[in-house]
């Protein structure tokens, strides 16, 4: 794989409609669409958020792999689905589900646009209990948040940095099921990418390039290695390649695990 360019390479905004052609034949596919999920009781679609601009995709197919078959352990992959939760509430045209994970003691990561505009969040663990959530950190940029859950009751999984070429899983809920799902994962590449943000502000954000196939409801689940270990925060599916999905590196992440609110912070608008 050619190495990945840097975000001083990308040049400033105005010249963002070249740089975007050459990042996406690296890093993007196909233009992808997020992979969240509201409840079939609801009959809505996965929430339509802004989407990356790709112009090569017909021409860069044979430049990259098959998905991989992943390399989790059925230990490992006990043990990070014993940490994984679904993560549901309310917002302003009807009720989100996405996934999540334990990242520190009564603390779950999930992505920011599963819990945008949501009030009175909940998180179900693997064994159905439900548990009342409250979000502690919200960032629209980076989509990530992390919500506060008393007595959560689960093992916090370990942080690492993504690898190239590496082998694992993301581990989460698809459709909104009951059932722990794990899809098996390789990491492609990871790079500084500019992409509109969840209201359609221009941003940069680590983003990992994953062989998977992810589907909505996935949003907010993690990223392991072979070891178990969360290298990135899925959230999002490539539009015409279903073996293509994005994770937000923990890079991303670990500074707003540093620094959670003791309160309740705001969600931001709902995204429609």
């Amino acid at each position: 794989m050619a190495a990945m360019p840097n975000a001083s390479w990308l040049g400033a905004r105005r010249r963002t409609a070249v740089a975007l052609c050459v990042l996406v034949a690296v890093l993007v596919p196909a233009a992808p669409t997020w992979a969240h999920h509201r409840t079939p009781a609801q009959l809505a679609q996965p929430a339509p958020l802004p989407r990356l601009n790709d112009l090569l995709t017909g021409l860069l197919t044979a430049l990259f792999p098959p998905a991989g078959e992943g390399g989790v352990a059925p230990t490992v992959q006990q043990r990070v689905a014993a940490s994984t939760v679904r993560v549901a509430g309310p917002d302003c045209t009807g009720v989100r589900v996405g996934s999540g994970f334990a990242a520190r003691q009564n603390l779950v990561v999930t992505a920011a646009h599963v819990v945008a505009g949501v009030t009175g969040p909940e998180v179900i663990r693997p064994d159905g209990r439900r548990l009342a959530a409250t979000v502690v950190a919200f960032d629209a940029d980076k989509d990530l948040a992390v919500l506060r859950v008393g007595n959560l009751g689960q093992a916090p999984l370990g942080l690492g940095r993504p690898v190239a070429a590496t082998q694992g899983a993301v581990f989460g809920y698809p459709g909104g099921q009951p059932q722990v799902e794990v899809s098996p994962a390789s990491i492609v590449a990871t790079a500084p990418v500019r992409i509109d943000n969840l209201y359609g502000q221009v941003v940069s954000r680590q983003i990992i390039r994953l062989n998977s196939r992810l589907a909505p409801g996935d949003s907010g689940g993690a990223l392991v290695d072979s070891a178990g270990t969360v290298v990135g925060v899925a959230f999002a599916v490539a539009t015409l390649r279903p073996d293509v999905a994005y994770a937000v590196s923990t890079s991303e992440l670990e500074p707003m695990l540093a620094s959670t609110s003791a309160d309740a912070v705001s969600t931001g608008r709902c995204i429609s």
